[in-house]
């Protein structure tokens, strides 16, 4: 009988303190962020490489045109000044699908090339961009002359008789969707021709520029729960039938940078994101900005972009904007938020029609950090041309030394709420109370069954005592398993 009751203490005991243990155990690991990192991980057959691999509309991007209304007097001298004003939204749907994947798991990393297709979304534009006629800088003339501006002497009388011969126009009416997706010009044609070292673009247009169709990209990205989705390395080739066994026309190499969708799970406030876009060769850093309360019961993290993006250039002279002539083939080309907001205001003294809006003009991105995505984005960039010294051409020398905005896109994200809220609202509210429960409740069932041991425990050694102080007495003893019973005979 006694040992019975030893084993039943010890059996007792050692359940209480499993499942003690146990409820600690889990209190200490947050098993709801390990699901949630098993559930997003990158592997084959997994769901996020399955979707990985889907076609999915993803952000809207509107575009707005800054038309010119002085277009006469600002060349002629009367007007110092260029006056502005935006024409637009034109918004298109990007529809993306990653192809020629690579899953390598035991290096941690995923290769593949992004494929981009635009849809235009006619009721969230004013007109087609056909049908909408704009006065707007010669974009190919302007850099052709930036091109050739800084080469010898009689290179640039060439293209200075070149543009007379042409009869170039500095300021040109067209209609939006040759602006946006390019144009022929017979001076990028014969520039082509004499300089096709320097000038290596047949047609000139905004999207063009950033949806460059003769291009491909082939990215490769992080896949570990560390750096899931992380930007590694990044490498363009002209598109021909071998193009993977050529060398890459640009190289880059990418740290702590994202596409804006997809982040590792499990973000803290410490960790540094930066955003890349294709056809902006250069990444944005964000900085946080706070949280939000959400209805699913959690807190969004607000991020937005940070100063340093925009003055990192000041000491090559361009300030207050990001410098993309690297990656655009010399074209002065540069990135600033948009209408200048939080610019030095001397940088676009001479353009009048610049209205800075921070409700308006402002760049946010709204993360879930748990699970590592982008709850909503509004991304705001304008494109403008940091123009140098002109003045070799009559055609030119009223945009010396200015900064030309050209145009700005706004980058919307779908919504994401529809599809996550019922996710979003079991990670932040359903299952934390059901696993608070379970804590709970084996916390206290692990306490009764302890008690109940240490009950036993107490119980048996008084039996003890009491044989041994009858047995110095000669008295015979009759102890039950649980209750310690003398009887004298």
């Amino acid at each position: 009988m006694a040992r019975n009751e030893g084993r039943l203490i010890i059996i007792t005991a050692i359940a209480g303190v499993t499942i003690l243990a146990a409820a600690l155990v889990t209190m200490a690991l947050d098993p709801i962020q390990l699901l949630i990192n098993y559930n997003t991980r990158v592997t084959n057959n997994s769901f996020m490489f399955n979707m990985f691999q889907k076609e999915v509309e993803g952000a809207h991007l509107s575009l707005y045109v800054f038309n010119v209304t002085n277009a006469q007097e600002f060349m002629s001298g009367e007007d110092h000044s260029l006056n502005v004003q935006e024409v637009g939204p034109f918004t298109y749907a990007e529809i993306r699908q990653n192809i020629d994947i690579d899953l390598d798991e035991e290096a941690g990393e995923l290769e593949f090339t992004p494929n981009m297709k635009l849809r235009f979304v006619p009721e969230q534009s004013v007109a087609r961009p056909e049908d909408v006629i704009v006065t707007v800088p010669n974009l190919a003339l302007l850099s052709v002359a930036s091109l050739v501006s800084s080469l010898p002497f009689f290179i640039r009388n060439t293209f200075k008789l070149l543009f007379s011969t042409l009869n170039c126009k500095s300021i040109t009416t067209i209609d939006v969707y040759s602006f946006l997706w390019g144009y022929s010009d017979p001076l990028i044609s014969q520039a082509y021709n004499i300089v096709p070292g320097i000038v290596y673009f047949d047609k000139f247009g905004i999207m063009d520029r950033l949806y460059d169709n003769k291009t491909i990209y082939r990215m490769r990205v992080g896949i570990r729960d560390e750096d899931r989705f992380s930007i590694k390395t990044l490498k363009k080739y002209m598109k021909s039938d071998n193009w993977m066994n050529e060398r890459a026309l640009e190289s880059y190499k990418y740290k702590n940078t994202y596409e804006g969708a997809a982040y590792p799970p499990g973000l803290n406030v410490e960790t540094p994101i930066n955003i890349y876009r294709l056809g902006v060769c250069r990444e944005l850093n964000l900085e946080f900005h706070g949280t939000k309360n959400m209805e699913y019961g959690g807190d969004a993290w607000i991020y937005r972009i940070s100063n340093e993006t925009f003055n990192r250039d000041c000491a090559a002279g361009v300030c207050g904007m990001m410098d993309l002539s690297s990656c655009t083939y010399g074209i002065p080309i540069t990135m600033s938020r948009t209408h200048f907001l939080e610019t030095d205001p001397k940088i676009y003294e001479r353009i009048k029609g610049i209205n800075p809006d921070p409700s308006k003009h402002d760049s946010h991105f709204l993360l879930e950090p748990n699970i590592g995505i982008s709850l909503s984005t509004s991304l705001s960039l304008q494109m403008n041309m940091k123009l140098g010294d002109l003045r070799f051409s009559d055609k030119t020398e009223m945009f010396s030394d200015l900064v030309l905005p050209v145009a700005y896109i706004k980058v919307v994200q779908q919504d994401v709420f529809d599809a996550l809220n019922g996710i979003l609202r079991t990670i932040h509210i359903t299952a934390p109370i059901t696993l608070i429960s379970i804590e709970v409740t084996m916390f206290l069932i692990a306490v009764a069954i302890l008690a109940y041991s240490g009950l036993l425990l107490y119980r048996r050694s008084k039996c003890k005592a009491k044989k041994k102080a009858y047995a110095k007495l000669n008295l015979r003893q009759n102890l039950p398993l649980i209750q310690c019973q003398v009887t004298k005979t």
